[in-house]
């Protein structure tokens, strides 16, 4: 945990405590992430990386302590893609942005179709549910970063994606993260090195503090 004042807190914890049953996922967790860098979180399966995405968000309530959530919009992606399959790529990235009108539509559009292109995805009249599981996430990547949000969670966006497009979303991507509060779940170490000045949290015995070590470059 930051010593106090070292921190301007987009999110705080403070002796979080949370389970599910019998089984202790957080127990007494604390820490300061502060507002405006990207935050990458690690840690084994099943320590408490998605449910801190969760209480972060505010979809779960913690059983004990507090969290102070960020202000502002907030934008996530999921492990699932969680996609609207009738609608296409553009369809699903527009959702955050409500029902834009004239030059702010036709603004958007184009930046929406020059993201496609940036990672590799068609820009047609294909329903999402046509896609690879690899473009879907891709998709749902988008829909995230480009959102008018002030805060970006992401539950391992990367899952499963070779090196080169992994490259190819990221050279887009990282540029969008500056400057923007992101908290960033992986398994892959590699992955905090993509970020712009990242800072490492691991997630280990109920725990959640600074990761040690060097960060991997992909």
């Amino acid at each position: 945990m930051s010593a106090p004042g070292a921190c301007a807190p987009a999110v705080e914890l403070r002796e979080v405590e949370k389970g599910y049953g019998e089984l202790s996922v957080l127990a007494g967790a604390s820490a300061c992430l502060e507002g405006g860098r990207a935050h990458v979180v690690m840690g084994p399966s099943g320590a408490g990386k998605t449910t801190l995405l969760r209480l972060v968000a505010g979809l779960e309530e913690p059983d004990s302590g507090e969290v102070v959530r960020p202000r502002g919009r907030l934008a996530m992606t999921f492990q699932e893609d969680r996609l609207l399959d009738g609608l296409t790529a553009t369809a699903n990235v527009r959702l955050p942005h409500g029902r834009l009108r004239g030059r702010a539509l036709g603004e958007f559009l184009e930046r929406e179709r020059e993201a496609l292109r940036a990672v590799g995805l068609p820009v047609d009249a294909r329903p999402v549910r046509e896609l690879s599981g690899g473009q879907r996430r891709r998709v749902a990547i988008l829909r995230c970063v480009l959102a008018p949000a002030d805060v970006l969670l992401l539950d391992e966006p990367l899952k499963g994606m070779d090196d080169g497009t992994v490259g190819r979303v990221m050279s887009y991507v990282a540029p969008l993260l500056e400057g923007r509060t992101v908290v960033w779940v992986t398994h892959d170490p590699r992955e905090a090195a993509l970020l712009p000045d990242p800072v490492a949290w691991r997630v280990e015995d109920g725990l959640v503090r600074p990761a040690r070590g060097r960060l991997v470059r992909r």
